[in-house]
């Protein structure tokens, strides 16, 4: 549930590339950095795009990636700029995928309006509906990996504040979501304006202000002078914003720094006080967590790494050292020297104590406690230090109080082999696998995947069951999404919208949602597509995996309103290094060919085309999708046209494929590079399904043919290969 775009291209360098991020980066005051698997744009606080390398054969992908939902609509046309300004500077063809398709239309209050309010009312409106489930504490927004700030009952937490959803959702009732709008995300405006400098301190003091004296760290001194800096701006823009001023003073005097006069600028009321490092904050460690005071800083050294706060007197060290070890080896450390405080069992874990003592010259020098924790493969130890005995006691206790651990799920593994079953069309295992397991040890996922099994296989009712067994705070928008499928195919098309509808409410991004919502309200029946019989599927798939090979991935059609066409994907091996694509489903439908025709057993059919194997058959760009797409084409023309495809055919499309190919129209033939055999598949009832292959064809090539005849263009064309070359010769002279 994201906003944001992404863009990819391929390139022969990598470095040159790198310069262009490095220019741009220049030209615009922001950071560029870079590994040798990813680069970095930074354009602002928390708004990035990352760039990943992958190699592919002799040249490189770079896919591109940015998350704007969290900034807003200012920074997504900002983000959007630089990425054309790269785009130019580094003369590569990117293709752009933008979820709000403004990088198409660039019209801002359009793109706002239709996605960045949208989200930002669903996301609210979903974290309402957990809480009224009994849900404490969410998070929307948030980078667990940093820390977690302590929960308050009903709030969420987020980068732009702790929020109380239900008090949002009244204020947007009551004063418009543009309002709310403004103070929810740090840039909602095309400039940056006296906002977006207020919102972007604002937030930081959130996330990352330690509230400490600058002089204590260079941590404090850079985020204290971000804030103060980003508030003045923000003063000097518009005096007339609601300011936070006491935190605003309390940074300028831990900076010692003379503040500008804030006392008749309007207060900046929020609802909790500002800052979550002033209490405490949770961290993870493997599959541990501890609770610290918020504003301790972490530290790395040669021999250790850990935290503490930096203070003179009453100071506080915690060193953390932690093994991945199985558990029938994982154990406490002896040593007879030291005291055991105290051994406490807790959630999911264990943990011992001891009193290491300390130096003997005073209560005020250093004294140390251990405490070794077991969790699931890990052991964890802490070594804990602070001034005298007393202080290091009670600190310790109260450390070891608060210390959880999470377990892994047992069924991990299985839900890794349910996938892998699913893209093999294997739903009955899927089925088979989750019954097996104990009713009292379903979770809403595994629910899920069992309702989606059923789905896949026409048992509508058995996945209505199912999910109705699932808790109101688990129901997601998936979850909406799979009671929809069953209730639209069971024909009750009311049920299915409402589901639907709720479905788009949590994703307003899920385009099928989206299509099949227009289905429901079109009140057009549910599919009843012509499919083949069982024996008759077995038959097919026996004859592709004998003649074309085993098909490893199948490329699932989602809605079918005639005839159920799957597409089977055959990866390159040595033998045969190209993608075979092949349909399956278009034989379902008895096609009308002419009488005299009838002995020879035409009138059912599958396609196949051959692709390089270079080819990126899981873009949905023009460029890579038209094979995919035109095997659907042609393998429902014949329905629609109310008559037939066979050998020596030829299609037009009136115009090229794509913008990188001249290809404008198609011939079917007999599949080539194949053993004989391979272009008739025989039925149990003694019908025959026959295979042809599409080749590609240019303008003056499909010409030649209507003037002459197939075969007389076939022989032109006996050296063309019959793999996909988008930028082979004519046969023919161009018109």
């Amino acid at each position: 549930m994201s906003i944001g775009f992404r863009l990819t291209t391929k390139c022969k360098n990598i470095s040159s590339f790198q310069e262009s991020l490095d220019a741009v980066a220049a030209r615009n005051n922001i950071s560029a950095s870079h590994t040798e698997d990813y680069s970095e744009l930074s354009l602002c606080r928390l708004g990035n795009i990352f760039f990943n390398y992958e190699p592919e054969g002799d040249e490189i992908v770079i896919a591109g990636d940015c998350q704007t939902n969290l900034l807003g609509a200012g920074f997504h046309k900002y983000a959007t700029e630089i990425a054309c300004e790269l785009i130019r500077q580094s003369e590569l063809s990117f293709e752009v995928e933008d979820d709000t398709e403004y990088y198409e239309h660039r019209d801002f209050e359009r793109m706002r309006s239709e996605h960045f309010y949208p989200w930002l009312k669903a996301i609210m409106k979903l974290c309402c509906e957990r809480m009224e489930q009994g849900s404490d504490m969410s998070a929307i927004c948030w980078d667990y990996n940093k820390y977690i700030p302590q929960g308050v009952k009903g709030t969420v937490v987020s980068p732009f504040g702790r929020i109380n959803p239900h008090h949002f959702m009244e204020r947007i009732e009551n004063e418009g979501i543009e309002t709310l709008a403004n103070e929810f995300f740090m840039w909602n405006n095309e400039e940056r304006d006296a906002q977006f400098y207020r919102n972007i301190a604002l937030s930081a003091l959130w996330e990352d202000c330690y509230f400490m004296p600058s002089a204590r760290s260079d941590a404090d001194e850079e985020i204290n002078a971000f804030i103060i800096g980003n508030l003045e701006k923000a003063v000097e823009m518009d005096d007339s914003l609601p300011f936070p001023k006491e935190d605003y003073l309390l940074l300028c005097r831990l900076a010692e720094q003379e503040p500008v006069d804030v006392s008749f600028l309007p207060d900046y009321v929020h609802e909790f006080p500002i800052g979550y490092r002033k209490g405490k904050v949770t961290y993870k460690l493997g599959n541990l967590s501890f609770d610290l005071p918020g504003h301790y800083l972490y530290f790395e050294e040669d021999d250790s790494r850990g935290y503490y706060d930096g203070v003179d007197e009453n100071w506080h060290v915690v060193r953390t050292l932690a093994y991945s070890i199985p558990d029938d080896e994982v154990n406490y450390l002896e040593d007879n020297e030291n005291v055991l405080v105290e051994e406490k069992f807790f959630n999911n874990g264990k943990c011992r104590l001891y009193d290491l003592g300390g130096e003997e010259d005073g209560s005020d020098s250093e004294y140390v406690c251990q405490c070794q924790i077991i969790t699931e493969h890990q052991f964890t130890l802490f070594t804990i230090s602070c001034e005298g005995k007393e202080e290091t006691m009670a600190f310790s206790t109260d450390f070891v109080e608060h210390l959880t651990a999470s377990k892994e799920d047992k069924y991990d593994k299985l839900l890794e082999q349910i996938e892998q079953w699913h893209t093999e069309d294997e739903e009955q295992k899927i089925v088979d696998a989750i019954l097996a397991i104990p009713e009292e040890e379903w979770n809403a996922e595994l629910i899920g995947l069992l309702a989606r099994a059923y789905n896949n296989q026409e048992e509508y009712l058995k996945a209505i069951d199912c999910l109705l067994t699932v808790e109101e705070e688990d129901k997601d928008a998936l979850w909406f999404y799979r009671l929809g499928y069953a209730y639209y195919y069971m024909n009750q098309l009311e049920k299915a919208q409402k589901a639907f509808e709720r479905s788009l409410e949590l994703d307003p991004d899920d385009d099928d949602v989206k299509e099949f919502i227009d289905l429901c309200k079109s009140g057009e029946s549910p599919y009843n597509p012509e499919m083949y019989e069982p024996e008759e599927m077995d038959a097919l798939e026996a004859h592709i995996d004998k003649y074309f090979g085993k098909s490893k991935n199948v490329f699932h059609e989602i809605a079918s309103p005639d005839i159920h066409v799957d597409i089977y994907i055959i990866e390159p091996t040595r033998k045969r290094n190209y993608y075979t694509l092949i349909t399956s489903g278009m034989g379902a439908h008895r096609m009308n060919v002419p009488q005299e025709l009838a002995e020879y057993k035409l009138e059912r059919a599958e396609l196949v085309i051959y692709l390089p194997a270079d080819w990126d058959i899981y873009d949905h760009s023009e460029k890579n999708y038209w094979p995919l797409r035109w095997l659907k084409i042609l393998a429902r023309l014949p329905i629609g046209e109310d008559s037939w495809l066979g050998w020596g055919h030829t299609v037009p499309n009136g115009e090229p494929f794509a913008e990188n190919t001249r290809f404008s129209g198609v011939i079917l033939i007999n599949p080539e590079t194949m053993k004989k055999g391979a272009d008739v598949c025989r039925l149990p009832n003694g019908e025959e399904v026959n295979f042809y292959q599409i080749i590609p064809l240019y303008e003056e090539e499909m010409n030649f043919k209507v003037a002459h005849n197939a075969e007389a263009l076939l022989e032109k064309m006996d050296e063309v290969s019959p793999i996909v070359d988008i930028r082979r010769a004519s046969v023919c002279e161009e018109q």
